[in-house]
């Protein structure tokens, strides 16, 4: 894995610099609910991801996996990256829109690197890509395969922000339910319902104005959250049976897995959310 990683590197048109910060990353410890670093690497080969997360690179268990990867694939030069975003099964065909393609198994132990030009390379097997209507394809796709018999949908979200991401994601549409998790319930089916009124719509459009904080302007606390009473997770299900996931940190930040970027929320606005959160 790592040999992978330093043959992607070698190939990156950025200055020296950088490469030296990015082969230091290399060699960091893994931390939890962190992306694979082939993935990332990925992103940095397209210019996609900020140089400023570099220094928060780790490294895989050494018996990582395809298997133990997070699920992702490449589309029109882009990295999408599947999370904790669900649709439910009763919409879920409904939201199948236009047949994009089907992925190739090609991210494999012992490959050079992600191939990013050519799309729906993935560590899927032969999973068949398609639109989520309503949704920009440049923002969010759905993965329909078979695993064991059984048939497995996979929403996948791109990993690289741009101004109009949280707008994509039609936050402002009507919210089904909402419901949250502490740290210590996080790995469980363990939650805790909130009303879902203008406070989380509130929280959304602040959300949908902000841009990403570089992780090295956080302060330690913030980016090694690990205790209940600072972190919450929010799921959130909206009218079309999508179901978002948010991590809340106290003093009014928002993190997104996908884009594995922080947002300043503060101000009432969170403080309410938080209220209900803590209750």
């Amino acid at each position: 894995m790592k040999q992978q990683l330093e043959t992607v590197l070698r190939d990156i048109p950025v200055p020296d610099s950088v490469h030296a910060r990015m082969e230091q990353g290399l060699r960091r410890t893994k931390r939890k609910h962190r992306l694979p670093q082939l993935i990332l690497a990925a992103s940095l080969l397209i210019g996609l991801l900020q140089y400023d997360r570099i220094e928060s690179w780790i490294q895989p268990p050494i018996d990582q996996s395809t298997a133990s990867m997070i699920p992702g694939l490449v589309y029109q030069k882009a990295i999408y990256l599947q999370s904790d975003t669900t649709i439910a099964e009763e919409t879920e065909f409904q939201l199948r829109g236009q047949k994009l393609g089907v992925s190739q198994n090609t991210w494999i132990e012992g490959a050079e690197a992600v191939n990013v030009k050519q799309s729906f390379e993935s560590n899927l097997e032969n999973y068949t890509i398609y639109v989520v209507k309503g949704y920009d394809p440049a923002i969010r796709l759905l993965a329909v395969g078979q695993e064991d018999g059984a048939e497995i949908v996979r929403v996948l979200d791109r990993s690289t922000f741009r101004p109009d991401y949280f707008q994509q994601l039609h936050l402002q549409q009507t919210i089904l339910r909402a419901n949250y998790q502490t740290f210590s319930t996080w790995e469980s089916t363990s939650s805790e319902p909130i009303s879902a009124g203008s406070r989380l719509r509130q929280l959304f459009a602040e959300l949908s104005k902000a841009v990403p904080l570089r992780e090295s302007d956080l302060a330690a606390d913030v980016v090694e959250y690990q205790n209940d009473t600072d972190l919450r997770i929010l799921n959130v299900t909206m009218a079309d049976g999508v179901t978002n996931q948010f991590r809340l940190i106290r003093e009014g930040y928002v993190y997104y897995e996908p884009l594995d970027l922080y947002f300043a929320v503060n101000g009432p606005v969170f403080d309410d959310v938080w209220e209900q959160l803590n209750q």
